[in-house]
């Protein structure tokens, strides 16, 4: 199988992503699930599994977009850049009526979204 160039790759991120706003969830999702299948096991495509996560959400899928959003954070260093992910994991915990948890991943979305401001300040 032929591997994207990281140009192919930022293009087909960048049209998921315009499909998924457009509210053409379907079509991005098929993008985002072939970004996926196409990324090194040892590298999983994040912002891919980060995508499919957001259109589980919408669709009221919680457990769903938890196991995904445990997928995109796996073995990663989380920074303030990754705030979004917390909400999201908010959002889907709320889903699922872990009403506790989802206030702690809402505090910890806040605590890096103000670390992001002061370091921009």
């Amino acid at each position: 199988m032929a591997e994207l160039s990281r140009n192919q790759r930022q293009s087909l991120h960048v049209l998921a992503y315009m499909l998924f706003r457009m509210g053409q969830e379907g079509r991005a999702q098929t993008i985002y699930e072939g970004l996926a299948a196409l990324a090194p096991a040892h590298k999983p495509d994040r912002q891919a599994l980060a995508g499919l996560a957001a259109i589980a959400i919408g669709k009221g899928e919680g457990a769903k977009a938890l196991e995904l959003l445990r997928a995109a954070v796996e073995g990663a260093v989380l920074s303030s850049r990754h705030a979004a992910l917390y909400l999201m994991k908010a959002q889907a915990l709320w889903l699922e009526g872990r009403t506790a948890e989802a206030e702690a991943a809402r505090d910890e979305f806040l605590f890096l979204k103000e670390k992001s401001a002061e370091n921009d300040a």
